[in-house]
């Protein structure tokens, strides 16, 4: 009796098999679809980091970087700069008797500039006068 009724209605059940396997390939394009654009804005997203850090090497390995440092000496008159050293990609500058003016506008040309602050030491010295030890990279 069951397979007369399975033969009875094998046009029905073969619809019906046809269907649900009609929705599972559609929900596997859809999947499948949403994990392509997954990774196509992965891939995009990386490509722009890499970009990103590929401007950033070129400007912290610009040549003229080396020349902005000599900037360091010329802030302030000579006779307020206890030392400048400059070795390599390194510079160690110690200022004495500095004014606020003068300690402000130092940091702000640090700050401005592509220097990787190494140490970064201020001293009040009296009220109004303050000393600076500063060791760059770049």
């Amino acid at each position: 009796m069951n397979l007369m009724v399975l033969k009875r209605f094998r046009n029905e059940l073969m619809v019906f098999s046809a269907t649900i396997f009609m929705l599972y390939a559609f929900y596997y394009k859809i999947s499948a679809n949403s994990f392509i654009e997954n990774r196509k804005a992965d891939v995009t997203s990386s490509i722009e980091e890499i970009d990103r850090v590929i401007e950033l090497k070129r400007l912290w390995k610009k040549r003229g970087i080396s020349k902005k440092i000599i900037k360091l000496k010329t802030i302030v008159t000579k006779d307020k700069i206890a030392l400048f050293k400059k070795r390599g990609q390194k510079v160690v500058v110690k200022y004495k008797k500095l004014n606020i003016k003068e300690l402000n506008s130092i940091v702000k040309y640090i700050m401005n500039n592509p220097f990787q602050i190494v140490r970064l030491k201020m001293d009040r010295v009296n009220k109004e006068i303050y000393s600076m030890e500063l060791i760059c990279r770049w």
